[in-house]
Order: structure tokens, then sequence, then C-alpha cells
């Protein structure tokens, strides 16, 4: 199978109880390789990402920004950094930093409170695996690149970790569940690195 560059996101979620008020940081989940439904020109398939330090390239990751919902359009769309990214063969894991920008200070407490506490990976896929099972084609991503951390209002993707302070606890969602406002999110942020009208990526 030839190698592909395609842009993607998965939805993870951020762990206020891990959160360093003085620092402005805060630990995020955001892959567990979960399966997720997708869909290319030959129909649907399942995709997988591989969490095998050897398969994921965290070069552009490490001190990437943090976005405001994937937009990169001007210097107000950067919430923070990411300050160090690991993945562990089970997880992808990130310690991000919020800037003291005024502007962002309420996103911050909102953060620090629980009300907003989902982000969003963006990666790109250089090689992938193609397998069959129970009749449907799975595509795994055995050579990947995450490019980015936003803060996102949708709701976490499957394979979501809620980190708590005492324990783990791992929701784990379908792919049948992912909602139209998260295929949505994903399109919009797939036609503005394609450099799209911006009309048309309001419309979606």
């Amino acid at each position: 199978m030839n190698d592909t560059v395609t842009l993607l996101t998965r939805r993870a979620d951020l762990a206020p109880a891990s959160a360093n008020r003085d620092n402005r940081t805060v630990e995020v989940i955001w892959s567990t390789g979960a399966p997720v439904r997708r869909r290319d020109m030959a129909g649907q398939y399942v995709e997988r990402l591989s969490l095998a330090p050897e398969a994921v390239d965290l070069s552009r990751l490490q001190g990437a920004s943090v976005l405001d919902a994937h937009r990169q359009s001007a210097v107000r769309d950067v919430l923070g950094s990411v300050q160090s990214a690991a993945v562990d063969g089970q997880r992808g894991t990130a310690l991000i930093r919020f800037s003291s920008r005024p502007e962002v200070e309420p996103l911050w407490q909102d953060v620090l409170s629980g009300i907003l506490r989902h982000v969003s990976v963006g990666y790109s896929v250089e090689e992938w695996a193609e397998t069959t099972e129970s009749g449907a084609r799975v595509l795994t991503a055995v050579r990947w690149t995450p490019h980015e951390i936003s803060l996102v209002p949708t709701p976490a993707d499957p394979g979501a970790h809620i980190r708590m302070e005492t324990h783990m606890t791992d929701i784990t969602t379908p792919p049948e569940a992912q909602t139209r406002a998260a295929i949505n999110t994903e399109i919009r942020s797939i036609a503005r690195i394609a450099g799209l009208d911006q009309s048309w990526i309001d419309g979606q």
C-alpha cells in the first residue's frame, strides 16, 4: 500500500485534577489508539493508531502549539504550548501549558473548574498497514506524526481518558457513537489546512 500523508483529528480529555495552577500546566491523554470508523473513496474502514514508540514521530509535537479548535490563522489562536509528549505502547500523553495572556485566562479557569475538558490531536499518517477483520477493512497507522493539540468543545472520542486524582477511569465509546458535530469539526480542520474558502468552511 502506498504511503499517504493525511490530516486527521481525534478528541481526548484534559485532566483537571492534574493541573498545576502556578505553572499553568495540565496533563492530557491524547490517544489510546482506540478504533475509529472513517470513510475514504473505497468506502468505510476502521482506523487504528499504533502507539508503539517506534511508530510515532513526536518531533513535531514536542514544543508544538496548543490551538483553539485547530485554528491557526492568527497568533490569538495559540492558547499555549506542549511542554512534553510521550507514548508508552498503550497511550499518548502530554503536558501542556496555557498562556498567561488576559484573553486566555477565562479558558484556563474553565479548565481548572472542569467546564472545558476536551482536546483534539491533529496528526498525519505516513504509512498504513491494511488488514481485514470479520469482513471489515482495518487500516492501522504504523508510521504517523502528531502535529498539534487543540482545545475543542465537542465530546471525547473513542478511547478517551478522564484522569482522576487517585485513579483513572477509561471511557470507551463505540465508533458508531461519533456525533455529527464531531465529524463536522474534523471536516473544518482538514479544510483549513487544505486552504479552502473560509465561507465554505464556516458552512460545515
